[in-house]
């Protein structure tokens, strides 16, 4: 839950985000209001703690309405970054899976979003993108430890894909952090403390204030 001021910065950073952005359907999607909102309020969600909020990197919004041939790998996709072409690209169907289902660490709009916000940090080298990179250098440093390696392995927490990259283990790290941060904190508590660092937020904490739903 948030304080009545910071309800303000997000809903202010919301708009301005959806202001920044050109949201395009394809495949007969027509974007609607509310696919902005839950786009732009996934991203603000994101990058909360940081002062830079906007993705500069990025313009262009693609919205298919299922898994589509993308036309740069000519593969399936749900969804894609493409910093050449400065374009992020979703399945909707997939995006609200994501947002429907909170705890099973898959959300396709905190992951393609964690690499926009990481590729626009690469190329825009703000105070906000330096410390955020400062930090994750600093994350990938401490991993080149084998016995952080093997533990990391073993608890079996973080899905096959993370391992692919840095990119994907970025974003994969970005999804457990924000859909079960109690059990990252739990398994990977030094981890879990680096990646609180990077986003300057703590999900504990909102997880904490988040009122409890009480079904009769």
């Amino acid at each position: 839950c948030l304080s009545d001021t910071d309800k303000r910065y997000f809903e202010h950073r919301v708009i301005k985000f959806i202001e920044h952005h050109n949201f395009v359907g394809r495949e007969g999607v027509e974007v609607t209001a509310r696919m902005k909102l839950l786009i732009a309020s996934t991203a603000i969600m994101l990058t909360f703690g940081m002062r830079q909020y906007l993705f500069l990197k990025f313009r262009n919004i693609i919205i298919y309405p299922r898994n589509y041939l993308s036309t740069i790998t000519k593969k399936q996709h749900k969804g894609e970054t493409n910093p050449k072409y400065g374009t992020i690209v979703f399945s909707w169907n997939d995006f609200m899976e994501g947002i429907k289902v909170e705890d099973n660490n898959l959300n396709l709009g905190l992951h393609e979003l964690t690499h926009a916000m990481h590729f626009s940090f690469l190329r825009h080298k703000t105070l906000t993108a330096i410390v955020f990179l400062d930090h994750f250098r600093s994350l990938l440093e401490r991993l080149k430890d084998k016995r952080l390696q093997r533990k990391i392995v073993a608890s079996g927490y973080l899905r096959t894909y993370a391992y692919r990259n840095q990119y994907e283990f970025l974003s994969v790290l970005v999804e457990h952090y924000f859909e079960t941060p109690k059990e990252f904190q739990e398994k990977l508590p030094e981890i879990y403390n680096k990646v609180k660092v990077m986003l300057n937020l703590d999900m504990l904490e909102i997880f904490a204030a988040k009122p409890v739903m009480v079904r009769s």
